[in-house]
């Protein structure tokens, strides 16, 4: 028996944290089939396989591998997109991207149809049939799914949440940047929201450093450089796509701003959390669903953002006693120890 791991379109920020997660447990009889983008970061082998982020390419090599891999095979798509072609073997998926779902983060029709998300829209509508056990990994995710499948699909959730249980105490002696925002630049990132927060701040003679983490074409898109310029703000932007390094960046920042109006996960507020940082998140469901954010926003009010990141900067001083949070995993959910060793 062979199990099979299909993460072909994980290459960046989120997805490609979880595919690490996934990848420490890595087994012998496991074949890895991953997107060629992130080829730089990982080791070539008999048990790796390379696609290339092309649609005909990935429709192609779907049809190959359904004949090729046997009855007694699993294949898990850790993608999150249904195959459109029905496979021998036991069929599994690790749904995580609800932005396929144009109800879920309320974009512009049109916008969404000429979209990446719509063709995966309908991969998914054409290719759900194809799945045989279906996993998320939040309640959030569970709920959006449970809704677009059949009553009697029992959708379970995965725990990869075990490494950030633990929590390590920030002093902030040695931090360069008041705030980090680790996000791409993507219309429900709201990076202009945090921007204009940044102006009006500085028109208080307040002006916090921050950290961004766009690639340097999103970030000639913002054209930020001026902005800066023009009200003196002090905004930085660091790109580290390799995620073992990018981890450490945290290190180098006292809190997080998180600004999505619409996550499954959000997993930067987890990363956060676990290397000590004061968190300020939207009040949304899906801030809150393992831990409780030191401070909660309007993600529509600017000036509620504004005063909440006035509110951080005058406690951090205080910062181990304000920092009472804690990580909260339901006892249902599967380990990923216990997915891999009873499971695929």
């Amino acid at each position: 028996m062979k199990i099979y791991i299909y993460c072909v379109g994980l290459h960046k920020d989120g997805g490609l944290n979880i595919l690490n997660k996934f990848l420490i447990h890595k087994k012998k009889n496991q074949i890895l089939i991953i997107d060629s983008r992130i080829k730089k970061f990982f080791y070539e082998g008999e048990n790796v396989i390379y696609i290339k982020e092309n649609l005909i390419i990935r429709f192609f090599n779907l049809i190959y591998l359904s004949f090729k891999i046997k009855k007694e095979d699993h294949i898990l798509f850790l993608n999150g997109i249904p195959p459109i072609v029905k496979f021998k073997s036991t069929t599994s998926i690790v749904f995580q991207n609800a932005n396929l779902f144009r109800d879920f983060y309320k974009v512009n029709f049109y916008k969404w149809l000429f979209s990446k998300d719509s063709l995966r829209y309908f991969a998914f509508i054409f290719g759900k049939k194809n799945i045989e056990n279906w996993y998320t990994l939040s309640p959030i995710a569970k709920k959006i799914i449970s809704k677009k499948l059949k009553k009697y699909v029992n959708v379970k959730i995965l725990d990869i949440f075990e490494d950030y249980k633990k929590t390590e105490v920030n002093n902030f002696k040695k931090v360069k940047y008041d705030f980090i925002y680790p996000a791409s630049f993507m219309e429900h990132k709201n990076h202009k929201i945090l921007i204009d927060s940044m102006i009006l701040l500085s028109k208080k003679n307040i002006f916090p450093s921050l950290l961004l983490t766009l690639d340097k074409t999103s970030y000639r898109k913002i054209n930020i450089d001026k902005i800066i310029k023009k009200y003196k703000l002090k905004i930085f932007n660091h790109f580290e796509p390799a995620q073992d390094k990018f981890q450490k960046v945290y290190k180098e920042c006292a809190s997080l701003i998180y600004m999505s109006s619409s996550e499954t996960i959000g997993l930067p507020i987890l990363e956060a959390y676990q290397n000590g940082l004061i968190i300020i998140a939207p009040q949304l469901d899906y801030s809150q669903q393992f831990i409780n954010p030191h401070f909660l926003f309007n993600i529509n009010d600017k000036n509620d953002l504004c005063n909440k990141i006035e509110d951080c900067l005058n406690k951090k001083h205080d910062y181990k006693k304000y920092y009472n949070t804690n990580i909260t995993v339901n006892l249902n959910f599967i380990s990923l120890d216990e997915f891999y060793s009873k499971i695929l």
